[in-house]
C-alpha cells in the first residue's frame, strides 16, 4: 500500500513521536495534508481543530527537532532489533488494520508472519489456578501445533503461560506491550520476550525508551485482540484486563470465547458471566474455536495415545489408569492404590520421565496431554 500524498515514512515516524499526539491524529494529517512540511505551516487554529498544539510542540525549529528526535528514535531500535512499520506497509497486521483507531506506527522485534495469518489470541488473569495454567498450556500448544499465531501480552499468568508453552511447542506466538521494546520490565519477561522474538516477535505502538503506564494497557489491549480472528479467555475476576480485551474484540466483530470454571471460584467469575450473558461462544477444548472460526479441523501433529506410545511396567500401568486431567495428589494415589509413598515416588518419577504424566505443585499429578 503506497504513503498517501508525498509523506514519507520518516516524516510519519517524526509526526507520531510528537509528546501526546494520538496515533488516530497522525493517520489524519497524514491523510488530509500533502506533507509534513504543509502541516506545520497550518495556521494554529486549525493545529488545534486537529488535536496538535504548538508552544512545545512546535518551537521555531520544529522540523529539526522532528528530525532530531526521529534520528535518535532509529539509534534505539538498531540497538535493540527493533524495526518500525507504519500503517501504509505492505507488513503490516491486516486485521489490525481493520479495527477502530489501528496504530498508525508499531515497532516490532522479530518476526512478522504473512499480514492475513491465523491468529488467535489467549488472555487471562495474572493470578491463575493450576487448572487456568494447564487450559492456557493445553489451548496454545494445541495452535502452535497446527500453525495457528498465538497473540497475548507478555504478563504474568495466562499470557506468559501461553507463550511459554507455544515456544516449547516451536510454534509462533506475538507478544504485545504496554512500553517500548527496550522497557520490558523484568529481566524474566526479557528472556521469554528474547525467545519469542526467535520465531514470532514483540510488538509494541510505543516508541524505545518509553515505559510502561496505566493507561498503555488498554490500548495494548485493543492490538491484543484486533491482530487475531478471535480471542480466548481463560480465567478472569469480573473486572480486569481481560475482560477489556474481550470488549474490544466484540467491538471489533471478532468472535469471543471463554472456558468456563467453577462457579464458585472467583477466578472463573467473568469467563462464566461472558458465556451466561451471551457475549462469548463457549469452549471446551481448541478445535472449538478452529470450528467456529471456520477453518479446516487439523488433527495436531503431537497427539497421540500417550499410555501406547511408551512401555509401562504393570505397577506403572497401575498408577497411570488411575490418572486423569484432574489433579489427584500423591496420598490419595497411595491410598487408592495401597501403595507405599516411598515406592509410588519411584513408579511417578518413571511416568514423568516417559513424559506421560505432569507433576503439579503441591504433590499433585495429572496425565499428560
Amino acid at each position: 500500500m503506497p504513503l498517501p500524498n508525498a509523506w514519507t515514512r520518516e516524516e510519519i515516524l517524526g509526526l507520531s513521536l510528537l509528546p501526546r499526539i494520538k496515533a488516530v491524529t497522525v493517520r489524519q494529517c497524514v491523510e488530509q495534508r500533502a506533507s509534513l512540511g504543509e502541516l506545520l505551516q497550518t495556521p494554529l487554529p486549525e493545529l488545534d481543530k486537529v488535536g496538535i498544539v504548538r508552544g512545545s510542540l512546535f518551537p521555531s525549529r520544529v522540523q529539526e527537532n522532528i528530525q532530531v528526535a526521529t534520528q535518535k528514535q532509529h539509534e534505539l531500535c538498531e540497538q535493540n532489533s527493533v524495526r518500525i512499520i507504519t500503517f501504509w506497509d505492505d507488513d503490516y497486521p491486516s486485521y489490525l488494520r481493520e479495527i477502530y483507531y489501528p496504530p498508525t506506527v508499531l515497532y516490532v522485534r522479530g518476526v512478522l508472519q504473512a499480514s492475513d495469518a491465523a491468529a488467535i489470541s489467549i488472555v487471562g488473569t495474572r493470578n491463575c489456578t493450576d487448572y487456568g495454567k494447564l487450559t492456557a498450556e493445553r489451548y496454545a500448544d494445541y495452535f502452535a501445533h497446527i500453525n495457528v499465531i498465538v497473540v497475548s501480552g507478555l504478563a504474568n499468568g495466562v499470557d506468559m503461560i501461553a507463550h511459554r508453552a507455544v515456544v516449547a511447542a516451536t510454534g509462533i506466538t506475538y507478544a504485545v506491550i504496554a512500553s517500548g521494546i527496550d522497557k520490558i520490565s523484568s529481566s524474566y519477561a526479557n528472556t521469554v520476550a528474547a525467545q519469542i522474538s526467535e520465531r514470532g516477535a514483540v510488538i509494541s505502538e510505543y516508541s524505545c525508551g518509553t515505559g510502561a503506564l496505566p493507561g498503555h494497557f488498554p490500548q495494548r489491549n485493543r492490538i491484543i485482540s484486533g491482530i487475531a480472528q478471535g480471542t480466548v479467555v481463560i480465567e478472569s475476576g469480573e473486572k480486569g484486563g481481560s475482560l477489556i480485551t474481550a470488549k474490544f474484540a466484540l467491538d471489533q466483530n471478532r468472535e469471543l470465547f471463554a472456558v468456563p470454571g467453577r462457579i464458585i471460584s472467583d477466578k472463573s467469575r467473568g469467563t462464566n458471566l461472558l458465556i451466561k450473558r451471551g457475549h462469548a461462544h463457549l469452549t471446551l477444548e481448541p478445535q472449538d474455536v478452529i470450528e467456529t472460526l471456520g477453518w479446516v479441523r487439523q488433527q495436531s501433529s503431537h497427539t497421540k495415545q500417550l499410555a501406547l506410545a511408551v512401555e509401562l511396567n504393570a505397577s506403572e500401568r497401575r498408577v497411570y489408569e488411575l490418572l486423569s486431567a484432574e489433579p489427584i495428589h500423591i496420598d490419595d494415589i497411595s491410598g487408592q492404590l495401597a501403595v507405599p509413598i516411598h515406592e509410588l515416588l519411584v513408579t511417578l518419577l518413571e511416568l514423568e520421565f516417559k513424559g506421560i504424566i505432569r507433576q503439579l505443585p503441591g504433590k499433585q499429578f495429572i496425565k499428560a496431554e
